[in-house]
């Protein structure tokens, strides 16, 4: 599936400090304005590790089972292999008391960039990651199917979360403020069989981490996705396989899209029954991008009905980052054509939804740039060593999908 990269792999820019980031805010990314399938180097600037009051929920019949609260510890993303846009940071979740709940590496893949203009007189960049990895818990952290899932058990205590990291940075103060959440799916989404980890676990159950707790109101019952237009971008990620293994990878300029996300039912897709919440929304998917590259549901039976995503809650502070803002995770499997190579195949997809928050404008080359429509949806795909589709487990990715409606 990849391309062999004859060039130099370009490395990250990184600004050494916070407060040299804040004196060049709005900072491009560098991935804008590019001709089509042609390399570039993305420029970042250094990212601090944090600690955050967060919660750890647990639902049933997708309803909510029971909320804990949590103290996240996220380490500073570091570049271990040369990647053009992937990091790595170690997270430690710690319970009330204190003590090691839940410790594993997340692969942090950029998404993108913008600026928000939030309450008094706070102006933030923030810049979205897109996380997987597996999470394995100690004996402290407390009882299986609440709050340990009842799959860590036969993987040796390990469970594949994904979701986002927002790093907001003050353009005035220098001060950086985070948003995130990692859920594991039920069965029909985590455990999907002819996979690693695949099988009956825990088809009635999913598992939430999410912060900042502060002013979160856990809900399954948030707005959803629904509507379209030219708002934003796919990107893909040139990757080398070398005896086995991934190496380092080259990132290319972003290609603008039109897209279309329209609503097709509501319901529960972890078991239960009629009268469940329906968490879950079932939407139809088509992206047409201008370098050729086309992205949309159906084409050939898969894995999953589409395009799907799941209710987790809302921020309700207007005062703070992230604002009053919701989110969702969400998956899809998609037939994915692409404009450079003309290859189809068919892909997975997951990553998370926010919707609301403070105003949102772009930033490309120039600076501060369009406003932005209040529905972000991230994703990435999820592939193995031989860029073949990979569910239940850690997945490297190829391509990076941005939109906003």
């Amino acid at each position: 599936m990849f391309k062999s990269i004859t060039t130099l792999v370009t490395t990250l820019t990184l600004l050494v400090t916070a407060s040299n980031a804040a004196a060049q805010c709005p900072l491009p990314d560098n991935l804008d304005g590019g001709p089509c399938c042609a390399p570039t180097q993305v420029q970042l600037p250094a990212f601090p590790a944090f600690k955050q009051n967060s919660l750890d929920i647990c639902w049933q019949d997708c309803g909510v089972d029971a909320v804990l609260g949590v103290r996240a510890r996220w380490g500073k993303p570091t570049n271990t292999n040369g990647s053009c846009d992937a990091l790595v940071s170690k997270l430690r979740i710690l319970d009330a008391g204190g003590l090691l709940a839940w410790r594993g590496n997340m692969k942090l893949n950029y998404s993108r960039t913008w600026f928000e203009v939030g309450s008094g007189n706070s102006n933030y960049q923030v810049w979205r990651f897109l996380a997987n990895g597996d999470l394995r818990h100690t004996s402290t952290a407390g009882p299986a199917p609440c709050p340990v899932p009842s799959c860590a058990a036969a993987h040796g205590r390990r469970v594949r979360f994904t979701g986002y990291v927002d790093w907001a940075l003050d353009c005035a103060t220098g001060q950086w403020s985070n948003a995130w959440m990692l859920n594991h799916g039920c069965d029909l989404v985590d455990h999907a069989p002819g996979f690693p980890r695949g099988g009956p676990f825990h088809p009635d159950r999913a598992y939430t981490f999410v912060g900042p707790a502060a002013g979160f109101a856990v809900s399954p019952m948030v707005p959803g996705e629904g509507g379209g237009g030219p708002f934003e971008a796919v990107r893909k990620i040139r990757m080398t396989t070398a005896a086995g293994a991934i190496g380092p990878a080259v990132c290319e300029f972003e290609e603008r899209v039109q897209h279309s996300m329209q609503p097709i039912a509501q319901y529960c897709v972890c078991a239960g029954s009629a009268n469940n919440p329906p968490q879950w929304q079932e939407n139809d998917l088509f992206i047409g991008g201008n370098c050729g590259t086309t992205i949309f549901t159906g084409g050939v039976p898969g894995l999953l009905p589409g395009y799907l995503s799941m209710g987790i809650g809302t921020w309700t502070d207007p005062t703070k980052y992230p604002g009053p803002e919701a989110v969702r995770w969400n998956i899809g499997e998609y037939t994915v054509i692409d404009g450079c190579t003309n290859l189809t195949q068919q892909e997975v997809y997951l990553g998370a939804t926010t919707l609301g928050g403070f105003p949102a404008h772009a930033i490309d080359s120039t600076g501060i740039a369009t406003p932005l429509p209040p529905i972000f949806v991230d994703q990435a795909n999820a592939l193995d060593r031989a860029g073949a589709i990979l569910m239940n487990v850690p997945y490297y990715s190829s391509r990076i999908v941005n939109l906003n409606h």
